[in-house]
């Protein structure tokens, strides 16, 4: 018999699908207090993940959606009430539960991030079995590049133990976390492949301290872009990206720059999108991208027929320099950039 395969897509809340605000003492008092409505989607966001979901299960994957969040249960009924009115349907959602902490003295473990958050991932993974193919969808406003491309490469038995342990004590992570991950990684993990780490840019740092993180992570200014990402990989289909592109709220003008973009980094190769941007042209939501050569065209049109009719995968990328990474996506790291002011676009 066939292992079960079960796509997973796994979501930061604030920054990433949420506008929030963090930055001053009365924003954070006020979040408790919020209700659904007063909370704002960051446009493009919910059609993104409508449209993964659809896109899977018509493949006939077992689709999981789960929100990873620091923020604490207390806002729980706000949340979910969000989200269904924004009609994403969900799978689960996990809290930091901020309340213990402040019980048990643990007042460092309030604003720790990278062992709060790959604790909490290397959980969700032991919940799954058979083959899982997972994508992690984060911002660059504290730690999730480093978090998640970490997690990855540890459920692929990539970086062994006391590896892993060094560079979280080379992070400052709080010894409570400390103490429960090196229990969790003892634990036998599914067949799990990391299959992409996605990245909204929140800060306008350089580009070149998220592409050495390597070619799994995609980062992207817009949803529009991420779309873009997600279609070439077969995992969002054209009416996904459309819908995506008229949330978005942008010009037919920053969708072309958009596509541009993707391709300019990389991420997407032109004639890998020419069936798209003339349905997009065609709706008179974009105007006209340049094609790129027919031949290539031809070919890509044939191995995203072959990427459609297979698992969903990517090759394995080379592994992240972390003893350097870790120096600059550790809390005080990220505390100095944000002393020291954003970094300006690549």
């Amino acid at each position: 018999m066939a292992a079960r395969r079960t796509v997973v897509f796994r979501w930061d809340l604030d920054k990433t699908y949420l506008v929030s605000n963090f930055e001053s003492l009365r924003s954070l008092v006020k979040v408790p207090f919020e209700r659904a409505r007063d909370k704002v989607t960051i446009p493009g966001a919910a059609p993104v993940i409508r449209g993964l979901r659809r896109s899977s299960e018509a493949r006939g994957f077992p689709t999981y959606v789960h929100f990873l969040t620091a923020s604490p249960p207390q806002i729980g009924s706000a949340i979910k009430e969000k989200l269904s009115l924004d009609g994403v349907i969900y799978d689960g959602i996990t809290f930091k539960d901020q309340v213990t902490h402040i019980v048990k003295g643990r007042f460092d473990a309030l604003r720790e991030q990278i062992g709060y958050k790959l604790s909490r991932l290397l959980r969700a993974a032991l919940e799954h079995d058979g083959e899982v193919y997972e994508l992690l969808f984060g911002d660059d406003w504290e730690s999730d590049p480093f978090v998640y491309s970490l997690y990855a490469d540890v459920v692929a038995r990539r970086i062994d133990v006391e590896t892993t342990m060094d560079l979280l004590r080379s992070a400052h992570v709080n010894p409570h976390y400390l103490r429960t991950i090196e229990r969790l990684l003892a634990e036998p993990f599914p067949q799990m492949k990391v299959v992409g780490v996605f990245v909204l840019r929140q800060r306008k740092r350089d580009s070149g301290d998220l592409s050495q993180f390597g070619t799994r992570l995609t980062w992207f200014d817009n949803y529009v872009e991420c779309a873009l990402r997600l279609y070439h990989m077969t995992l969002l289909d054209e009416e996904g990206v459309v819908e995506v592109v008229r949330e978005a709220g942008l010009s037919a003008k920053d969708v072309h720059d958009a596509c541009e973009a993707v391709i300019a980094r990389g991420h997407v190769p032109r004639e890998g999108l020419a069936s798209l941007v003339r349905r997009l042209e065609s709706e008179g939501i974009s105007i006209p991208v340049s094609l790129g050569s027919p031949l290539k065209r031809a070919g890509q049109l044939v191995r995203r027929a072959w990427r459609l009719r297979r698992p969903v995968g990517s090759s394995e990328p080379g592994l992240p320099d972390y003893d350097s990474l870790v120096a600059g996506w550790s809390r005080q790291a990220i505390k100095e950039s944000s002393a020291s002011g954003s970094k300006g676009h690549a």
